[in-house]
């Protein structure tokens, strides 16, 4: 082993002192087939499939396979051809062209390149120094698109940076042009991107964690926007300077005294009220009101008197909030204090949304759940996305918290974020797992209205044992990217024993967790797999058989469930055989991380026989 050692990133879910050791160092290069969060699965020149974390640039360390955070920050750097048709209204571009003094455009648009907003400076650079008079002069121009097409580009600048009476360049597009990507962004990075060179290191812990990625995307491709990307580059446009002094803002469910700049404000107000518009579909309500209240970004410059409550105060000193939810009669308010963190803001305003629309937040597993599942929740993406350090947290608690535990009737302490993450489990399984997210919202509103009766025992007691189990796997498999509906069990399957010579013929999909085969096994008996077909475990990846790859990545595999336990799991493939160590369920899956079953597509015909 090599004497090296790294040091873990401080985090809650591992002692700061904790180490470990580098075992090997590599050097690769292939084909991304996969990126999912700061995970980039690359298929090597040889054929070898390495699963490698890479630490972005916005954040502290790398997630490990356990939930520990490394600090290793990996140089990256993303090449590609783009169509500059393909551009999105916000996406900084660095183009050369030449401009008069008043920002006529006297030319075409030439070496265009899709840069990052981290790595840019908007605004107008004359290598050659500015144009006098009328006549114009070459300069390279960073800004954001505004419109962009096949033969014209469009970008507007600051309003008087540059030119005082202009904000618009346009430029004509020669015929046949293309952009070039220059990123450090991990983001960018997309299936099928050519890895020319990947400098890693393998970990004692068996991770494979990046020092440096050269890579280059398939050709005229779009850049997508992804995550908070897509609304920081729709308000480019906006100012990011803060006001003097704190002024009011407003929305359709949200009226805050606020200093943030106007353009964090636009991309909160957004998130805000995308939000407002998911728990809205997802407790069948319209908001009962509007939020209204405080953000701080800096409480030095807030006029002595204007926030009255030393609690609220105190939270936004210590960059945490509070929602003050108060009732008179049938009339509710809802005022939040909040430091200028967005996840802090989203929490604390679900809060406010829930009291507003039911009259209370619930007992407290339930706010402080689904005020996390508020912060989190990204419309019409059921993964789990979730803050690294408390998925460590849930991933290497040494004591793992029970339902009863956590779902406690009546008002408790809220407790430490450590509290929110096994609340925010628990409310995760029951609002996407399809077993249980259709009791969960009329539990959720009948608590939330304090309706007499309504309780977490009286709802899932005739489940608690499908349930319990359904959320210990949860904790055994969780991660970003996990999807709860695809890993739910399926208790409703019908099952029957095969006499001798008897087969059962079933499908199974590879975007799926375990799934039944409709055969109850018996202790002794042999049985043997025949799987038909081919399946793949990423957008990129080659077809894979019930084999999989060299590795056993993507092989057919199977478990018996006994009495709300599952047995070790069977490597079968394409032909398998084998003896069943005890009565049971027999279940079978596509070996795959469970983080990554989203992006799998294809199914397998299975043909089982007891000999």
């Amino acid at each position: 082993m090599l004497a090296a050692a790294v040091a873990i990133a401080a985090a809650a879910a591992a002692p700061a002192h904790a180490q470990v050791s580098i075992a090997e160092r590599l050097s690769l290069s292939g084909t991304v087939e996969a990126v999912a969060g700061n995970r980039v699965t690359l298929r090597d020149d040889a054929g070898t499939r390495h699963e490698v974390r890479v630490q972005r640039g916005d954040e502290q360390g790398v997630p490990l396979a356990d939930g520990r955070l490394l600090a290793f920050p990996a140089e990256v750097r993303i090449g590609g051809v783009v169509e500059p048709a393909k551009l999105k209204p916000g996406q900084l571009v660095r183009f050369r062209t030449r401009l008069t003094a008043r920002g006529t455009v006297d030319g075409t648009a030439a070496e265009i390149a899709v840069v990052d907003a981290a790595d840019a400076t908007v605004g107008v650079a004359w290598p050659h120094g500015p144009p006098e008079g009328k006549a114009a002069a070459d300069c390279v121009v960073t800004a954001g698109v505004m419109r962009a097409g096949k033969t014209r580009l469009a970008v507007e600048l600051p309003a008087g940076q540059p030119f005082p009476k202009r904000t618009v360049v346009a430029c004509t597009l020669p015929d046949g042009v293309t952009a070039t990507l220059e990123s450090r962004d991990l983001k960018r990075l997309e299936p099928g991107a050519t890895v020319s060179r990947l400098e890693a290191v393998k970990l004692d812990t068996g991770d494979v964690v990046a020092r440096s990625l050269v890579a280059e995307n398939p050709s005229a491709r779009g850049v997508a926007d992804r995550g908070d990307d897509a609304l920081e580059n729709r308000y480019r446009g906006l100012s990011d300077v803060p006001p003097s002094e704190p002024r009011l803002v407003r929305s359709p469910h949200f009226a805050f005294m606020t200093d943030i700049s106007d353009r964090e404000w636009a991309v909160i107000r957004d998130k805000l009220e995308r939000m407002v518009g998911i728990l809205e579909r997802f407790f069948g309500r319209k908001a009962g009101g509007v939020v209204g209240g405080f953000i701080v970004r800096d409480l030095a410059g807030w006029p002595a008197g204007l926030l009255q409550e030393p609690m609220g105060v105190e939270k936004i000193r210590r960059r945490e909030g509070v929602c003050f939810n108060s009732s008179l009669g049938p009339a509710r308010r809802a005022e939040l204090y909040s430091c200028a963190d967005h996840g802090v803001i989203q929490h604390e305003c679900v809060h406010g949304f829930c009291h507003l629309t039911f009259g209370s937040t619930g007992p407290t597993w339930l706010s402080e759940g689904v005020a996390e599942l508020g912060n989190y929740w990204r419309d019409g993406d059921p993964a789990v996305a979730i803050d690294p350090v408390v998925l460590g947290y849930l991933q290497n608690a040494p004591q793992k918290r029970s339902l009863g535990e956590i779902a406690v009737p009546g008002d408790e302490p809220a407790g430490s974020w450590q509290d929110y993450a096994w609340r925010w489990a628990l409310c995760f399984l029951l609002a996407n797992n399809p077993n249980y997210s259709d009791r969960f919202r009329p539990l959720a509103v009948a608590l939330m209205e304090q309706r007499p009766g309504a309780s977490f025992e009286a709802t899932y007691g005739p489940v608690a044992r499908e349930v319990s189990f359904e959320y210990d796997r949860l904790l055994a498999t969780v991660g970003n990217g996990y999807r709860a509906d695809l890993a739910a069990w399926p208790w409703k399957a019908a099952f029957r024993t095969l006499a001798a010579g008897g087969s059962q013929r079933t499908r199974v999909k590879a975007a799926a967790g375990w799934q039944a085969t409709g055969v109850t096994v018996e202790r002794g008996g042999a049985y043997e797999i025949v799987a038909e077909g081919t399946w793949r475990t990423a957008p990129a990846a080659a077809p894979l058989t019930a084999d999989g790859d060299a590795a056993g990545h993507g092989r057919l595999v199977a478990t018996i469930f006994h009495d709300f336990a599952l047995e070790p799991e069977l490597p079968l493939g394409m032909t398998g055989e084998f003896t069943a160590t005890t009565d049971g369920r027999l279940f079978l899956r596509c070996a795959d991380d469970w983080t990554q079953l989203g992006d799998n597509d294809g199914e397998l015909d299975v043909t089982i026989r007891r000999r």
